[in-house]
């Protein structure tokens, strides 16, 4: 803070208040001058007073002392400034009135260090002293100013020390107004200051303390200060170290030459003071080839003052301002210490606030309150970084809740999947790790842009912080269940990262105690719940005929209320009835009572949609609003079926129909509100009770008359079944002689290439042979043995084809034999392209005009497995044979350049599972019959063309072999079959 004129003059008069109404005995003015951290020492030993009051109260018991009787003469006033302190040095010749005259008493210096609080400027320290005098030859002197020239060598010699004492008082004074440790860095430009205001040139000073095997070292000089930084006790550090550590006071070390260049290399090495030098070294041309180093020393290390000349004057003022500094660092530690304690207390009030909101928490929508309260203590810590604070839940189905606060965008709650990012599952896979794991990650880059990106396709809002900056961390403690902590603009130290964790342990407890009492108010849920089902089930079960409804209407609306359905408007039983258009309607409120009304699906459109869809199911559900119009409409319907005016409804704007099928209708209520998802899962457990009496009720009233039919009826179906046996024998045969037929086809034309190999290089062999008679009737041997080796050479290839041609005819046994339960290791592969031919020219021998495009696609990798050929065969060549009809029928209905027929087949192995997928570009097969294809005797061939068991049979071998068969198809486009076979099949 730079001194200005008007800033002295204001100063200056602050302090001449405050010395008249010290001369004059004014003790209030006196006293209203002092800051309340205000601190005195006097020029005798028991004069000194750490605090204002104590102060005042000895200058309030000693005050009648000054008053007229003081004289201030040959004063001197100094007024500096230091930071945000003034300080003043008041210098003056005290005389005193004795009887009638005045006489010298001696010469003191008041300095004094001021400090503006608020708009006022306030004493906060002052030091009364007297410089060492000889005090006979200087009171004669001031008594008799004749002499004053012949003692002018005293008073140099004291104008010196008091030079010397107000270097070291300045440097005292500077030490006992910190405030806060860090400033002890700027001690270190001050005590360079000071020693060359007192004449003395020095390049730098720093003081250095001692750790277990390195120093802490703060250094200063006249272009400022260093931030502090390690010096290792080694070179000529560890003889400075291992000196102080024997006793010695002082010790001068000359560096010179290449030794001096070395040293600075040395140093060059070190961070923070190291980048300086190399700055020094390139701007000067190399570094220094001299220099003396002075190291003093003190209780806790040692002051290093650096000169380039011999200053041996100096030295007995070096071991002052070490003394002196030891009181500075004295006063560090202490302040360290009760910085320390009030960071302490200051992080334990954080984690009481923290600890009383967590205990507070109820229900899930707290967190929110839990994340702001870490947030806002994280700052008053100083945590001055953070982006936002995060609590994350995680839940059973793989993803989390993420609660987030900071001032900028507020709280935000944002489900996560564990999966999708990867970021989040590293965090994941760490937080879960173990209880007490710590996942820290800084983004940059593209992985910053996909945070952001993540972000948003959550649903989050924009964070302008993040385009505007380069990095981010994430550090996140886990408690178990999900992690706390925060996301920041920076690094946390570890003293940060301990504080975070201390946060986490507060919370982990709380978290804790929040589980176990939702634990037990979801057991006593439950135990309300189930007694509620219980009374409607007790209920339900004593209905006896249809009227009884109304009992369970009402039993149903009563236990839903008290279990907190406090919108209820009231229970419902629609019954259907066998017409399948009508229907009646059960209901029950406290407010209408109970009503019955015969309603038709026609009275309604809603009707249809809410109840008629799903009445003949056991799983259907409907949930729909009505307003306006709609809600008009209801309360027509119900005018015109005779139901009393229900006044709620005149008074809503909307009211929610809920219903679940049972079987031979719906149960369910109508609401004034929407349910959550817990109670329509009450709802619906509800509905399964009522489902199960409702049953028992119907099996009742049909009872008898099964007991009248069921014999006849056994009977019946017995015969049936028999004939159905019979018939369904005949047609598997069928399909497998079908089947068969197609094979044989395919068959003849793979067979017929192999015989006519067999055929040509016969007659080839036949030829050769009568040529080699007439060479060996020539006695031409060697056109005899190239003969003979033609022939053995086409031998081998009608032995090749002969082979091939036996493999077909096997291929075909095999086919035609009964399936048995016989694995065989089988290359898939080998096996699906050997039918996928077959099929194809057995179309083909059928319809010399068909053409098709065979595309194939085998995954190399797979093994073979364990299946049984003849199963899987047929079921492929069903699905192939299959494919090529559907081509071909598309075929004959289009141009041949506008469509051409395309069959694929593909394997391929996914982790333990085989793929079979057969694909063609055919007509497709309709929507509203795809549930169907795989039921026995369903075909979508013309009749005469197909049985319907073809698919049925290839679903059943499949499940037989554990493995699974689905259809994919769009009409007049595609049909795509795949078959999932596991690797390890166990054929059954």
């Amino acid at each position: 803070m730079k001194l200005t004129k008007e800033k002295k003059d204001v100063v200056l008069n602050v302090y001449q208040k405050w010395l008249y109404s010290y001369l004059n005995g004014d003790v209030a003015t006196y006293d209203s001058y002092f800051a309340s951290e205000y601190h005195f020492i006097g020029p005798t030993n028991d004069e000194e007073f750490l605090n204002r009051k104590h102060t005042t109260n000895f200058f309030k018991n000693t005050a009648q002392q000054l008053p007229g009787k003081t004289e201030l003469r040959n004063d001197n006033i100094t007024v500096e400034s230091f930071g945000e302190l003034i300080f003043i040095t008041h210098v003056f010749d005290a005389w005193f009135l004795n009887a009638k005259e005045r006489n010298f008493y001696t010469r003191y210096r008041f300095s004094s260090i001021l400090k503006k609080n608020d708009e006022d400027w306030q004493f906060i320290y002052q030091h009364f002293s007297t410089p060492d005098t000889k005090g006979d030859v200087i009171t004669k002197n001031q008594a008799l100013q004749e002499t004053i020239k012949k003692q002018k060598n005293e008073l140099k010699s004291k104008n010196r020390e008091l030079e010397i004492q107000v270097a070291l008082e300045k440097v005292r004074s500077s030490t006992i107004a910190m405030q806060h440790s860090d400033e002890l860095e700027e001690t270190s430009f001050l005590l360079d200051q000071q020693v060359r205001a007192l004449g003395i040139k020095t390049w730098g000073c720093a003081f250095n303390i001692y750790g277990e095997n390195e120093s802490t070292e703060w250094f200063g000089n006249e272009a400022g200060v260093l931030h502090t930084y390690k010096v290792p006790h080694e070179g000529v550090f560890k003889d400075y170290y291992q000196r102080g550590q024997k006793g010695e006071s002082l010790f001068v070390k000359e560096f010179s030459g290449e030794e001096c260049i070395a040293h600075y290399e040395f140093m060059s090495t070190l961070p923070v003071i190291g980048d300086v030098l190399k700055t020094l070294k390139k701007t000067n041309n190399g570094f220094p080839t001299s220099q003396i180093d002075h190291v003093v020393y003190f209780k806790y290390g040692y002051l290093l003052f650096i000169t380039r000349e011999n200053v041996p004057k100096a030295h007995k003022i070096f071991k002052r301002f070490a003394k002196v500094f030891e009181q500075t660092y004295t006063r560090f530690l202490d302040l360290k210490k009760a910085e320390a304690q009030t960071k302490k207390a200051k992080i334990e009030a954080s984690l009481e606030k923290m600890r009383t909101v967590a205990l507070s928490l109820t229900k899930s929508e707290d967190m929110l309150d839990i994340a702001k309260c870490l947030y806002e203590q994280l700052l008053e810590l100083g945590f001055n970084d953070m982006r936002n604070a995060i609590i994350d839940i995680h839940n059973d189905d793989e993803t989390f809740w993420d609660y987030d606060y900071s001032h900028d965008m507020s709280s935000a709650v944002t489900l996560f999947s564990f999966y999708g990012d990867p970021v989040i599952e590293q965090q994941i896979k760490k937080v879960q790790s173990g209880n007490d794991a710590f996942f820290e990650i800084e983004l940059k880059g593209e992985q910053l842009k996909q945070l952001i990106e993540t972000r948003l396709r959550n649903g989050e809002k924009d964070d302008p912080r993040l385009h505007e900056i380069d990095h981010l961390t994430y550090n996140l403690y886990s408690f178990g269940n999900g992690a706390i902590g925060i996301s920041n603009f920076g690094i946390l130290s570890d003293e940060q990262k301990v504080i975070l964790k201390e946060f986490r342990n507060v919370f982990t407890f709380a978290y804790k105690r929040y589980t176990d009492l939702s634990q037990a108010e979801a057991q006593a849920r439950e135990a309300k719940i189930e007694a509620s089902l219980e009374k409607v089930r007790s209920v339900a079960l004593t209905m006896t005929e249809s009227t009884d409804l109304l009992n369970i209407a009402k039993a149903l609306y009563e236990q839903l209320v008290e279990l907190g359905f406090d919108d209820i408007r009231n229970a419902i039983i629609d019954v259907n009835n066998e017409d399948e258009e009508t229907f009646l309607d059960y209901d029950y409120s406290h407010e209408m009572g109970g009503t019955t009304t015969l309603m038709s699906y026609s009275d309604d459109p809603t009707l249809e949609e809410q109840l008629r869809v799903i009445a003949s199911t056991t799983d259907g559900y409907s949930e729909s609003v009505l307003e306006g119009q709609q809600l008009q409409d209801l309360i027509n319907m119900r005018r015109k079926n005779g139901e009393r005016e229900d006044p709620r409804l005149l008074k809503t704007d909307s009211v929610s129909y809920i219903l679940y099928a049972f079987g031979n209708g719906a149960v369910g209520i109508s609401n004034f509100g929407m349910l959550s998802k817990d109670q329509k899962n009450i709802l619906d457990r509800f509905r399964n009770v009522f489902t199960f009496a409702y049953q028992r009720f119907k099996d009742l009233q049909v009872k008898e008359e099964q007991s009248v039919k069921l014999l006849d009826e056994k009977m019946r179906l017995e015969e049936t079944l028999t004939n159905l046996q019979q018939t369904q024998a005949q047609l598997i045969q069928s399909e497998k002689m079908a089947s068969l037929g197609e094979l044989t086809a395919g068959i003849a034309h793979e067979i017929q290439n192999p015989l006519n190999f067999v055929n040509n290089f016969a007659e080839v062999s036949q030829e050769l042979l009568d040529e080699m008679l007439e060479e060996m009737a020539n006695g031409n041997m060697d056109e005899v043995k190239g003969i003979m080796t033609d022939v053995i050479q086409n031998l081998e290839k009608i032995n090749h084809h002969g082979k091939r041609a036996d493999g077909i005819v096997k291929g075909m046994l095999q086919h035609s034999r009964a399936s048995g339960d016989q694995k065989e290791l089988t290359d898939i592969n080998d096996l699906t392209d050997e039918y996928f031919r077959l099929a194809y020219h057995g179309l083909r021998a059928k319809d010399k005009t068909f053409n098709a495009n065979l595309k194939t696609d085998y995954d190399k990798l797979i093994n073979n497995i364990n299946i049984v050929p003849q199963d899987i065969g047929r079921v492929v060549l069903n699905l192939f044979t299959n494919a090529f009809y559907a081509v071909s029928e598309k075929s004959l209905t289009l141009d041949s350049e506008a469509y051409k027929p395309t069959v694929s087949v593909s394997t391929k192995k996914i982790n333990n599972e085989i793929l079979i997928v057969v694909r063609d570009n055919g007509n497709g097969i309709a929507k509203h019959i795809l549930d169907k294809i795989f039921e026995p005797f369903f075909t979508t061939k013309p009749t005469g063309k197909g049985t319907g068991l073809g698919l049925s049979m290839s679903y059943d071998i499949i499940k037989a072999h554990d493995g699974d068969i689905t259809v994919l198809s769009e009409k007049d486009e595609f049909t795509e079959f795949t078959i999932k076979l596991p690797i390890n099949i166990d054929a059954k």
